[in-house]
């Protein structure tokens, strides 16, 4: 009875910090400049959708899917430069056609502003299920490729082939952002890649000591109770006499919970 309320006890403090962690980042967000929405710039909101290739490196495959895309013209001024924001592991979100520090530089050149949602996540779906035959076209190649073919064909649509294409991404499409610099350089003349990993790497445990840094900004001790925490709760799904203890006092299910803890 002691060690399950331990367990309560260190994961509800391990929650509340990480409920703390979100809130302090989506302040930085909402701190960015925010324009005044006139009618073009609620354009940015809608939603468009594109004509994309299922397999790139397949051409015997000529299966499309519709993948969804924002613009935002407000600010093009002709002959100005093209921006496009890289979509990552979650759906686009087209707050930032209206938010964020690319929109003071595309203000200050006259860009068009394009975002690209990544295949398989918001409502881009290349196929009808998650099975693993379907997940196979789930890579950062086939996004690169889908980057790729998207900005020659809206080129082409748009009269905007010989313009400056700029890609901007952070964390995952950071790393697209410069892949897609790297792999295609005759499609993009330059990439801003923010907090980029841009090597592959099996073993990554500098992505929680960034955690851990900002934890222990606000207590020393905060970053050794999570990990308490996080250590008893995986101690306890590996029990199954403690599995559906844990499930039941969280109201989880249980890939919820592999998520959480892995």
């Amino acid at each position: 009875m002691a060690v399950r309320v331990l367990v309560l006890f260190l994961c509800k403090v391990s929650l509340f910090l990480q409920l703390g962690v979100i809130v302090v980042a989506e302040g930085r967000f909402y701190g960015f400049r925010k324009f005044h929405v006139d009618s073009s710039q609620r354009a940015g909101s809608e939603e468009q959708w594109f004509t994309q290739k299922l397999d790139h490196f397949n051409g015997a495959d000529s299966r499309v899917w519709k993948q969804r895309y924002f613009i935002n013209e407000s600010f093009y001024k002709s002959g100005g430069p093209v921006f496009l924001m890289i979509g990552g592991e979650g759906p686009a979100n087209p707050g930032w056609m209206q938010n964020g520090t690319w929109l003071t530089y595309a203000e200050k050149l006259g860009a068009l502003c394009l975002m690209l949602e990544h295949r398989f996540y918001g409502k881009s779906h290349p196929t009808g299920d998650l099975s693993t035959d379907s997940l196979r076209f789930l890579s950062s190649r086939q996004a690169l490729a889908d980057l790729a073919h998207f900005r020659t064909v809206m080129g082409e649509s748009l009269g905007l082939t010989h313009s400056r294409w700029v890609a901007f991404g952070g964390s995952y499409p950071g790393s697209l952002a410069a892949w897609f610099r790297l792999k295609y350089p005759h499609l993009v003349h330059a990439s801003v890649a923010t907090s980029a990993p841009v090597y592959a790497t099996v073993n990554f445990p500098e992505y929680l000591e960034v955690v851990w840094r900002s934890l222990a900004s606000e207590n020393v001790e905060c970053p050794m109770l999570v990990k308490k925490a996080s250590d008893t709760i995986a101690e306890h799904l590996k029990d199954p006499e403690t599995f559906d203890n844990v499930t039941k006092d969280f109201k989880y299910s249980t890939f919820t919970l592999f998520y959480c803890v892995v």
